[in-house]
């Protein structure tokens, strides 16, 4: 009897390990809530590639097609405001949904042929080699058009594997959530701190979902010490004027420049020197090294060894009775 009650507390206990929380009434699962915000985005996106000078009604047609995803999932706008509310609370859960929704957008971008972008070219990028995928921050950034969470920074410090005059450039993708048809605009700035304290910045307004690249080159000799950036929105008092911007897929690259032997700087050489033949290295003897003397400067100097060879006519005797008389000229006379 005992070895029972044993083996029913047991299954109790694995009971309540395996149960999750229970969500609150109204909040959509993650899995039907990837669903929900798939469609959502593929119907903003669809106005967004709609030109403002068209004609078209363009904030009634994204009206329009948000409630057409709405109705298809059987939900209300309430019920979509309130589980992101909560999504939102844990940003552990809202990255997963965003990185199986993101997941999802780039396979049928795939299947249709036009994910040959931007995203590609840097999509394999490890954090070693010339060009490299440094990112060391978080995979995920919330900003709302409301005090206190208008803001976002990250920062990270460089470590020694920068290189002078190394250039950078910051990317994000950005999916902007707006169920209020108002134009807010988020803006976001990439700070880099050189190790001579010298401070370079270069700041983009974005208004729409994309893709954001900001890019700064760097000067030659100049070491980056620290490379930051920041977040931040509009800011609305108007409730029904809430603006979401989600940033994920983040990444900062770095783009080693060739780097040029100071020596050969010194000495005024120019940097194709560096490309040296080599035959010629193979014959370099122990006079590049020593002042050479006249002597051995002219016996090194190329010499064309081509003699061009004129040849004499053949020497012919005069014919007999071809030769001219010879008068010697006569005296002026005396008067």
């Amino acid at each position: 009897m005992r070895g029972h009650s044993y083996i029913l507390l047991l299954a109790l206990l694995l009971t309540l390990m395996g149960c999750k929380p229970a969500l609150p009434d109204g909040v959509l699962s993650e899995r039907k809530m990837e669903r929900v915000l798939y469609d959502f985005h593929v119907a903003q996106g669809m106005t967004e590639h709609v030109p403002r000078e068209s004609g078209e009604d363009y904030e009634s047609m994204r009206y329009e097609l948000h409630q057409a995803v709405f109705r298809k999932h059987g939900i209300t706008q309430q019920d979509f405001d309130r589980s992101m509310t909560y999504y939102l609370s844990d940003m552990d859960r809202m990255y997963s949904i965003y990185k199986h929704v993101t997941e999802r957008l780039e396979r049928e971008a795939d299947a249709l042929g036009i994910a040959a972008g931007p995203r590609d070219m840097y999509a394999q990028l490890s954090n070693l080699g010339d060009t490299a995928n440094v990112w060391a921050d978080r995979p995920l950034f919330v900003v709302r058009n409301r005090p206190l969470t208008n803001f976002q920074i990250w920062s990270q410090t460089c470590d020694s594997t920068w290189l002078p005059g190394d250039d950078v450039m910051w990317r994000f993708e950005l999916k902007d959530i707006h169920l209020s048809y108002g134009r807010n605009n988020l803006y976001a700035d990439l700070v880099i701190v050189y190790d001579n304290d010298s401070v370079r910045s270069r700041l983009t307004s974005v208004s729409d979902s994309k893709e954001v690249e900001i890019r700064i080159d760097n000067p030659e000799g100049w070491l980056p010490r620290s490379v930051s950036g920041h977040l931040c929105s509009d800011i609305s008092a108007d409730p029904q004027q809430e603006r979401l911007y989600v940033i994920f897929s983040p990444a900062l690259i770095r783009f080693h420049k060739p780097q040029v032997d100071s020596t050969l700087i010194k000495s005024g050489l120019p940097a194709d020197s560096l490309a040296a033949d080599s035959l010629a290295s193979a014959s370099v003897d122990s006079t590049a090294n020593r002042r050479l003397s006249p002597e051995e400067f002219r016996d090194l100097q190329p010499v064309d060894r081509t003699i061009d060879v004129v040849k004499e006519k053949p020497y012919q005797a005069p014919r007999r009775g071809s030769r001219k008389r010879f008068v010697q000229p006569s005296s002026p006379r005396r008067k």
